[in-house]
């Protein structure tokens, strides 16, 4: 009898976000012009994963919180499936406002609200009835939760407890990679079977000067039997495991916004590990869903199938 896929609990952030583009150039204060493109959708990093895994039909929740105003409904009832667990803030939804730029440069505004009230207790409460014996739990966007990043090793010392493998995706620190940044992510590092973090994310947290040099410096720092995965957009993705490297290439597409990007990929790799394919068939299927998700916009919310892309 064929086992039962491993539930993914996807722990972090989920906002509203306004993307518009292009912008070549900042415009005089006091002056209006008008954007070719827009879009509103639901974002934050653990959100855009847990959207993408609903997407592909993988056995997974989301434990998050939202606002007590209309957008944090409109999460709520985005993620309302037996897995899925919202708790609602008496504060205004956190937004981030999205512009893309030539090149595929964005600039990010982001305000306050819901995300810096989202903590511990909140999380507990999400996770009292889950099925954590066996399962992983994937942490995602811890820098922008201040309160629950002040209690994230004790967090994934529950998890862990309680029968969860960790997965951490921290994004980028909003200090930039100072000393204490730096040492707080190794201390999430050593308890994770599988980090998840982009190139300059890797350069940054290991202060080299080249994706290769990053992967050097994190041979012997990462856990026995633990996976560092690197994305690396356009030019795919690699792993570290034991020391050795594997690959995978990334389809090529004409993409107008790639906010998410990173996001998805996790959702396409942990989809993929969760049905018990191989490592570079997870980063491949990483790949293949970030590329199938960002080429639309405004974004799809539709079902699509690993296989499909993987063909």
């Amino acid at each position: 009898m064929k086992a039962a896929p491993f539930p993914i609990a996807v722990i972090g952030n989920a906002n509203l976000d306004l993307v518009g583009g292009l912008l070549a150039d900042w415009p005089e204060q006091g002056t209006e012009i008008f954007l070719d493109r827009a879009d509103s959708r639901i974002g934050g990093s653990a959100a855009n994963t847990a959207l993408v895994l609903q997407r592909l039909g993988a056995v997974s929740g989301l434990i998050a919180s939202a606002g007590s105003d209309a957008v944090g409904t409109m999460i709520a009832e985005a993620f309302a499936a037996p897995l899925d667990r919202i708790a609602r803030v008496e504060a205004p939804t956190s937004v981030t406002f999205g512009l893309l730029h030539p090149g595929a440069e964005r600039t990010f505004f982001s305000t306050p609200g819901h995300l810096d009230r989202f903590d511990m207790a909140q999380v507990r409460a999400g996770l009292a009835d889950w099925p954590l014996d066996g399962a992983l739990a994937m942490m995602s966007g811890a820098f922008a939760l201040p309160a629950l990043t002040r209690d994230s090793l004790t967090l994934m010392r529950d998890l862990r407890a309680g029968g969860a493998q960790i997965a951490i995706d921290p994004g980028w620190p909003g200090d930039g990679w100072t000393d204490t940044t730096r040492a707080l992510v190794q201390s999430w590092i050593a308890e994770s079977a599988l980090v998840l973090i982009n190139d300059k994310e890797l350069v940054g947290l290991t202060g080299a000067d080249s994706v290769e040099g990053g992967l050097d410096a994190m041979v012997g720092q990462l856990p026995e039997d633990s996976v560092l995965v690197v994305k690396c957009g356009p030019d795919g993705a690699i792993a570290l495991r034991d020391g050795e490297t594997v690959s995978a290439t990334s389809p090529r597409a004409d993409i107008f916004d790639t906010i998410g990007a990173g996001d998805a990929f996790n959702a396409g790799f942990l989809a993929a590990l969760q049905v018990g394919l191989d490592l570079q068939t997870c980063l491949r299927a990483g790949s293949a869903v970030a590329s199938a998700v960002i080429r639309i916009f405004p974004r799809s919310t539709g079902a699509f199938q690993l296989s499909e892309l993987l063909a």
